[in-house]
């Protein structure tokens, strides 16, 4: 329920009161009067038009009075003249409304002489309109120091600013005061004109995001600041700058002469829209700017680096307490930088390359500042000793085969998306203080990390957050990370992994993401690993979302671990393939506990049973059997105890076979093999470039045609395994071989290809007779079609 007006019961000891948001609309005489110990007073967000002259009165401790979100029009009869002088404690005081009130009639007078009764103010929020102008009563505020006209935000409910003009004239009443800070965030400006600022003589925080200006750009602004010369400051911050300059499109320039008078410690202009930085003019050894600012932040904006005049690296160890720098994410308007390819391997570099920094220099992003910057060279940083953060990605970098010295207590290190397949063994020796590597997408050749992974990282002995991320990794060393024992955080996802290097020396480890990888399940030795490193560590999470998990009675172990583990699992519900070959989830198969292990165990007992007449005889015939014809042996030995489980029909399927194959033979496919069976044998193929819907999901659309399909014809040419699905098409071909589809996989290799051994796994999987060896190039002499239609077409008899 909302209140009409203050209540008058209040405790006489009450410190703290807030009334927002309900529906008082006049604050009458006396209504405070017995609140003498109040010091924070809200009546935000009440349809507030009335304040009566005593309104405050008794008001003697107030500190703050948050008055947002009313709808005073400010003029004398809404706001007495007197209205504020019991208030003489008050340091903080925000009215901001909707500005949107005052189109037709604009606010361009406030009270001031309401407002200089606040002679303690320290802290002043306040409304203004397109002209507003700060009169003399506002000389009185001899405190003030943080006056914030901009947009702000209150109980969530956003303010906007309402000044559409700074002229000489504006906060010429203010010229008393002690302003330190002024904020325009989101004014929308015709006019600033050059003197505005000239009455703030103690400004050290100029904040400005997100305005724009009708005319003129951000030399405009500088231009403005000069009147600080000779004079600290501590932030000038002009970000996502908007312009209607009819120079937009070419952007702006930044005089640094402009500023070089004034000694600011940091400069904030990111996002606005400069092209060019002109150094030209600066005196180099008497330039307060220089050796003031501690951090400069220039990204997201569209300067070319590369168009820098050499002279302008000389400036560089001239900024004696330069701290951070933020050049990132420059936005170039240049097509053939974007499409750059990179080619070649190693380029050895003629010299080890000086590369001076800034004495105190602690944080450097260079992130994105180029898409080609080419091989990288041996560099020697001079002045490194105290850079921690270090950020090169998105740049474009390749071949690091060399060596970058000199930057021995860095901390952080991101070579995200570059081009790291060419990389000295020794990389990583010379960041031995490494706390963070993020190494996403960086095209690592999975022979080099196998072969010298654990040496690569071995050195960096203090690292706690590994990124390892998307970058196809199918296999590690299990001890790449043995010496790495302060690792905290390891990121593996969206690679093709199958395996799990060792965690158990890993004593700190709290987090391990192998989402959206290869793995079909977790062996024994993987749950017993990382139960055993939960438990050491007093816990571990674990991310497996986005693998495609096995749930037929060989995982049966896995499934169980999934529920008992103490590793915290990410839900713990993830996608699997069934033994009937559809997809499903793990804990749907969960639900149904009992008779999938019924399914499991019974074939199991039936064996045995049967093994007891000759045992040793029995048990090769029935393992060769069993071996050679495994899904089948399961059907006969099922109805054979009354499971009445039968082959599947060709009827029973939309399509006769599913055809998979890569771009480099589609000619072949449609052109011979499509007609010998489809056209002339009257087999009904699924073909992805014709039966599948484009922009759709590979993986899934790969899932729909298995299980639509009463064959899978898999042509194993190079290409294919050099795919990225490779591996996740043939786990699901397998997955396709059930108890109802025991012939279900046939396998055309191409002559040519050299048969790799890690697809022994598929090869034993299918029965010889399904596999068919073929010179493609040369089909149309030697390719038996109607041998391969024979295949298709044969169906288990239901003996």
């Amino acid at each position: 329920m909302t209140i009409l007006r203050v209540p008058d019961n209040l405790p006489v000891n009450t410190t703290d009161l807030d009334l927002t948001f309900n529906n008082i609309t006049i604050l009458y005489n006396g209504d405070f009067l017995h609140l003498v110990n109040l010091r924070y007073l809200d009546v935000s967000f009440n349809p507030i038009h009335t304040v009566q002259s005593s309104s405050f009165n008794g008001l003697s401790s107030l500190l703050r009075l948050e008055f947002n979100g009313h709808v005073l029009n400010y003029s004398e009869a809404s706001m007495p003249v007197d209205i504020f002088k019991p208030l003489h404690t008050l340091t903080n005081l925000s009215m901001r409304s909707d500005i949107s009130r005052f189109y037709r009639s604009p606010l361009n007078d406030l009270p001031d002489i309401a407002f200089g009764s606040l002679t303690n103010l320290r802290h002043l929020n306040i409304d203004t309109g397109p002209r507003t102008v700060f009169k003399s009563g506002f000389s009185n505020l001899t405190k003030l120091r943080y006056l914030v006209l901009g947009d702000t935000v209150a109980h969530g409910t956003s303010f906007s600013c309402g000044l559409g003009t700074l002229t000489n004239e504006t906060l010429k009443g203010l010229m008393k005061t002690q302003i330190t800070y002024i904020q325009l965030n989101g004014c929308s400006l015709q006019t600033f004109q050059r003197d505005s600022l000239k009455y703030l003589t103690n400004l050290t925080d100029f904040i400005m995001q997100g305005a724009s200006l009708m005319k003129g750009d951000l030399q405009n602004i500088f231009k403005a600041l000069t009147v600080f010369q000779n004079k600290s400051m501590s932030t000038v911050s002009i970000t996502n700058l908007q312009s209607d300059s009819i120079y937009i499109a070419v952007g702006s320039s930044v005089h640094l002469k402009t500023l070089c008078p004034i000694c600011v410690s940091h400069i904030d202009l990111d996002s606005s829209d400069i092209i060019f930085l002109d150094l030209q003019g600066v005196p180099l050894f008497n330039c307060p700017l220089i050796k003031c600012m501690k951090s400069i932040n220039l990204r997201h904006n569209r300067i070319s680096f590369g168009g820098l005049s050499i002279l302008s690296f000389f400036f560089v160890p001239f900024f004696s307490n330069l701290e951070t720098v933020d050049i990132s994410l420059q936005r170039k308007l240049s097509v053939d930088e974007a499409l750059s390819v990179h080619h070649g391997g190693h380029v050895p570099s003629p010299i080890l390359l000086p590369l001076f920094l800034p004495p105190k220099i602690k944080s450097l992003n260079i992130a994105g500042i180029s898409s080609n910057a080419g091989p990288l060279w041996d560099i020697k940083f001079l002045n490194g000793t105290n850079v921690q953060f270090l950020n090169l990605s998105y740049s474009g970098f390749r071949d690091f085969n060399h060596t970058l010295i000199g930057l021995e207590s860095l901390e952080i290190f991101d070579l995200s998306h570059n081009d790291m397949s060419i990389t000295s063994k020794t990389f990583f020796d010379t960041f031995p203080n490494l706390k963070q590597l993020r190494l996403n997408c960086v095209q690592f050749d999975n022979g080099f990390i196998l072969q010298h992974g654990k040496g690569l990282f071995g050195q960096l002995k203090k690292l706690e957050n590994f990124d390892l991320s998307d970058n196809d990794l199918v296999f590690l060393p299990s001890d790449i990370f043995s010496s790495l024992v302060t690792l905290r955080v390891i990121n593996l996802a969206f690679n093709n992994l199958i395996t799990i290097p060792d965690l158990t020396s890993l004593g700190k480890l709290n987090f391990i993401d192998l989402s959206h990888n290869s793995f079909t399940t977790l062996g024994n030795n993987y749950r017993k690993m990382l139960d055993k490193t939960a438990e050491f560590n007093n816990g571990l999470n674990l991310s497996l979302l986005g693998n495609t998990f096995s749930c037929d009675c060989e995982s049966t172990g896995f499934l169980i671990w999934l529920e008992e583990t103490s590793v915290k699992l990410d839900g713990g519900n993830y996608s699997c393939m069934d033994i009937t070959g559809q997809m499903s989830y793990t804990k749907t198969v969960q639900t149904k506990w009992k008779a999938f292990q019924r399914y499991c165990v019974s074939g199991f007992w039936l064996i045995v049973s049967m093994g007891g007449t000759s045992f040793v005889v029995v048990t090769l015939i029935s393992a060769f059997i069993f071996i050679k014809n495994k899904m089948k042996l399961k059907l006969i030995l099922l109805r054979m105890i009354g499971q009445n489980i039968y082959p599947k029909k060709r009827n029973e399927f939309l399509y006769d076979a599913y055809i998979i194959y890569t771009d480099s033979i589609i000619s072949w496919v449609f052109n011979e093999l499509r007609i010998e069976l489809e056209t002339s044998g009257k087999i009904k193929l699924n073909l992805r470039d014709r039966d599948h819907v484009p922009g759709g999901c590979l993986a899934d659309d790969i899932l729909e045609a298995v299980r639509d399909s009463w064959k899978v014809v898999l042509i194993l040419t190079e290409d294919f395994l050099k795919s990225d699905l490779a591996y996740f098409t043939m786990c699901n071909c397998l997955s396709a071989i059930t108890l109802t589809t025991p012939q279900r996989l046939i396998i055309v290799i191409d002559h040519q290809m050299r048969i790799p051994t890690n697809i022994d796994f598929l090869l034993e999987a299918v029965p010889q007779r399904n596999i068919i060896t073929v010179d493609i190039e040369a089909t149309h002499t030697h390719f038996n079609y109607s041998g391969l239609a024979d295949i298709i077409l044969y169906e288990e008899t239901s003996q």
